[in-house]
């Protein structure tokens, strides 16, 4: 009797081992389409659940599209629910879609569907199964929603390559295309320079097309270079004080420039800009001679405009009570006021017309009367620095 107990206990058990081995857990095995090839080119609404509904729409992408790699991807996730299915599995297939503008939308759109899928076959693992470009960006958005066990890359054999390339080209092509930062020089500048062109063969001047595209291409790129356009941007949150600046800025420019025309105004007619004109190698001899002229009509504007330029600063300065800035801008000035007469001197010497004593005289003397004055301003900083650290 105990005998026989004994052996009903032992076959229990081990009918209850088999049971448990012969117990296969749910599957689902999932295709994920992130950039809806499935909705935009076949016209599918995903989610698609079942094995004839997802070979139906995979023919339908096939169709619509025969270099689709998708579609094989979908092909692949229907054989592998079939070879699952004949090992006794308990497997299902579906195809998820995401949006083909990408990023957060898509990913958003992705977890919804897996989450109505889940909720019609309630799986207890995934396979993945994808052609391996997004894999990075899919993964954490299904481990969210159910496990991935495993993963299965369909790669067709002639563009394993082109198609990582085809993803990194269009991510890069939406971030020039959608980003405001990259797309105002991306299709801005193009822009402009096709409306430009289209302006000018209205008027029949589209000979003058190369000299437009120049010019557009120099203001971007000086535009971009110096972060003009992120200084405009910032005009309205200056200072008071740095409007002081910012006039003195502009006004310096258009003085600078005036100088510098009026110097080329001067050369212009020379015999000598027309012999350099005609023959480049020439200025090595009469280079000096223009110079000359050049620096002996264009000094004293040029030297304005580099006045106002350190007066702004100095006013600036001044305005937020920083008395070392417009001490050193003070000094800068006298500097700009010392080296005009030896720069005036030298432009004369190169036409042949100066005295060579007195721009040794008037550097010696400048630089004598600079020095003093940073000297005494020096020890003025320092008697007026112990004060302070005095009484503090």
């Amino acid at each position: 009797m105990m005998n026989t107990l004994s052996r009903t206990s032992s076959d229990n058990s081990h009918e209850n081992l088999a049971s448990r081995e012969s117990r296969k857990s749910k599957l689902l095995v999932l295709c994920v389409d992130r950039d809806d090839d499935v909705g935009v080119k076949a016209q599918v609404r995903t989610p698609v659940l079942g094995s004839d509904a997802c070979a139906d729409i995979a023919s339908r992408l096939a169709m619509a599209d025969p270099e689709e790699a998708d579609a094989n991807a979908i092909f692949a996730a229907v054989k592998i629910n079939e070879e699952l299915k004949s090992k006794g599995h308990l497997t299902e297939v579906a195809v998820v879609a995401g949006s083909f503008k990408g990023g957060l939308e898509a990913d958003q759109k992705l977890r919804r569907e897996l989450l109505q899928v889940i909720s019609r076959f309630s799986a207890e693992g995934a396979i993945l199964v994808s052609d391996g470009v997004d894999d990075s960006e899919i993964l954490p958005v299904l481990q969210g929603v159910v496990p991935v066990i495993s993963t299965k890359h369909i790669v067709i054999k002639h563009s394993a390559r082109i198609e990582e390339t085809y993803a990194v080209f269009g991510r890069y092509l939406r971030t020039l295309v959608y980003d405001p930062r990259y797309s105002k020089f991306a299709l801005g500048v193009p822009g402009l320079i096709l409306m430009s062109w289209a302006i000018l063969a209205i008027f029949q001047l589209l000979n003058l097309g190369i000299t437009v595209t120049l010019a557009i291409l120099g203001i971007a790129l000086v535009v971009r270079g110096f972060e003009l356009d992120k200084q405009s941007m910032s005009l309205s949150r200056l200072k008071l004080s740095s409007y002081i600046r910012l006039f003195s800025f502009v006004a310096g420019l258009l003085v600078i420039g005036t100088g510098a025309f009026q110097g080329f105004s001067a050369i212009s007619p020379t015999s000598e800009y027309a012999a350099v004109i005609s023959e480049p190698p020439k200025f090595f001899t009469l280079g000096p001679t223009l110079s000359g002229i050049f620096i002996s009509d264009s000094l004293l504007t040029i030297w304005i405009g580099l006045g106002l330029f350190i007066s702004g600063g100095m006013l600036s300065n001044w305005v937020k009570v920083r008395n070392v800035r417009v001490i050193r801008d003070s000094v800068a000035l006298l500097i700009l006021v010392f080296l005009y007469l030896p720069i005036q001197q030298f432009g004369l010497i190169l036409t042949g017309s100066g005295n060579p004593s007195i721009l040794i005289i008037s550097l010696v003397f400048g630089l004598a009367t600079t020095f003093t004055i940073v000297v005494a301003m020096y020890q003025y900083l320092k008697t007026r620095t112990k004060k302070k650290s005095d009484i503090g």
